[in-house]
């Protein structure tokens, strides 16, 4: 009987989960405002990443985001085509560019930041009943939810042939 409990719990977790992982895609299908600037999910990362690290390069942002350079390249086009971003020529590879933000891509940076900020405090206020332990114990459980979820990408992927890229 308590295997049975066990397992009606875990299955309660995997649908709370997946309740989550729909509200989470439903968010990044959502274009976002930031001060009257309009932006796509991935625009949105984007910049932040550039903003957290200026000077990253295409390279890096691709491995960051696990895509293909060639679409991380597609992305920053658009993006320097909006004036958010620019390219420097790194001094010592001449086949490299470094990413840094406008001065509008650094006030989209800043708004993206504060509402963030906004999001993560009201989300922290909201899990102050839970104690260090039960939230170390959350951080356990779910690593060990994603490294299962990991090995079913890697043996859909195996099986369908399938790649992200």
């Amino acid at each position: 009987m308590q295997t049975d409990n066990r397992y009606n719990l875990f299955m309660k977790l995997i649908d709370v989960f997946d309740l989550g992982c729909k509200y989470v895609n439903d968010y990044n299908a959502l274009l976002h405002d930031y001060q009257g600037t309009i932006l796509y999910q991935a625009e949105s990362q984007f910049i932040n990443k550039i903003g957290m690290n200026p000077g990253i390069t295409i390279t890096e942002l691709s491995l960051i985001y696990e895509k293909s350079v060639s679409a991380c390249s597609q992305l920053m086009r658009r993006m320097k085509d909006k004036g958010w971003i620019y390219q420097q020529r790194n001094e010592t590879n001449n086949r490299e560019y470094k990413l840094y933000l406008t001065k509008e891509g650094e006030a989209i940076y800043h708004a993206h930041l504060r509402f963030e900020e906004a999001c993560y405090r009201r989300t922290y206020a909201m899990l102050d009943g839970f104690s260090e332990e039960q939230l170390q114990k959350y951080v356990e459980i779910q690593e060990q939810l994603n490294t299962s979820f990991l090995l079913d990408v890697e043996e859909s992927r195996s099986i369908s042939g399938y790649s992200l890229d």
